[in-house]
């Protein structure tokens, strides 16, 4: 049996997108360290230009200014610092994608505002060899052109960048803004549902982060270590409307939209 077409203007994997610059770089962290100044690895932050280690929903929604597109995101959104020997490597860009992996993506719901969350593990220490899982690789003419002398970091051609996707969870317990680990809210659609202790499906983020640098055979380093040691963190301050519709018109409705909510 030939299967059914996709109807026009529906897609496979519904998504929007925020696009955001660099804004600053702090040792801060105010999700796993609030109130800590300076308590943490260098972190590289997108979004709400405010954030720091003081930061709260409430400071976020009321701090307007924001490297993102739309303007009406005012989340912040952050990662460890790239060097390159001891020079610091900030990304040139990063793209958040919200999308779905849902087989039924109607019941998904916007993230409540000071929703707060983390991918990835900053105490992950392990060698990341081509072919491993979640490692960087190279976007752009010409690709990947070797690794680096330890074989954990890719060189990438000339007009290629370094680049890096970061998978967020996208099922919630429906009750919690954050738990002590900042990750036992949240769990990752199992068969295309969620279900169990996680029946709240949420947007499924994911960072797509590229950096202006084809790299070396000295390869690179986190502020956090290892190349396995990438994570992300997400503390929500969209403007309700914003999130609501394009969660509605654009996930729930199978949609493929831009950062304007729009198709």
């Amino acid at each position: 049996m030939t299967p059914a077409a996709v109807p026009a203007g529906i897609v496979r994997v519904p998504e929007f997108n925020a696009t955001c610059s660099y804004s600053h770089s702090k040792p801060d962290d105010p999700i796993v360290l609030p109130g800590l100044p300076g308590a943490s690895h260098m972190h590289s932050f997108f979004g709400n230009k405010s954030t720091d280690a003081f930061s709260t929903t409430q400071s976020l929604l009321t701090n307007t200014p924001t490297s993102c597109t739309p303007a009406n995101d005012l989340s912040a959104y952050w990662i460890p610092t790239l060097y390159e020997g001891d020079k610091a490597v900030e990304a040139e860009s990063m793209i958040v994608y919200y999308g779905s992996r849902l087989i039924d993506p109607s019941a998904t719901v916007p993230f409540p505002q000071g929703f707060r969350m983390i991918a990835g593990n900053a105490k992950t220490q392990t060698p990341t060899p081509a072919g491993s899982p979640g490692q960087y690789w190279c976007a752009g003419e010409g690709g990947e052109i070797g690794r680096s002398a330890d074989g954990n970091w890719p060189r990438c051609a000339p007009k290629a960048h370094l680049t890096h996707q970061l998978v967020f969870p996208d099922c919630w317990d429906g009750k919690n803004l954050d738990s002590p680990d900042h990750k036992s809210h949240v769990a990752t659609t199992y068969d295309g549902k969620c279900s169990g202790a996680y029946p709240v499906a949420i947007p499924n983020i994911s960072f797509v982060v590229s950096y202006p640098t084809s790299g070396s055979t000295a390869g690179f380093r986190l502020a956090s270590g290892m190349a396995s040691s990438i994570h992300g963190d997400f503390f929500n301050a969209w403007d309700n409307a914003g999130l609501g519709h394009r969660v509605k018109d654009c996930i729930t409705q199978k949609a493929k939209c831009n950062s304007a909510g729009t198709f």
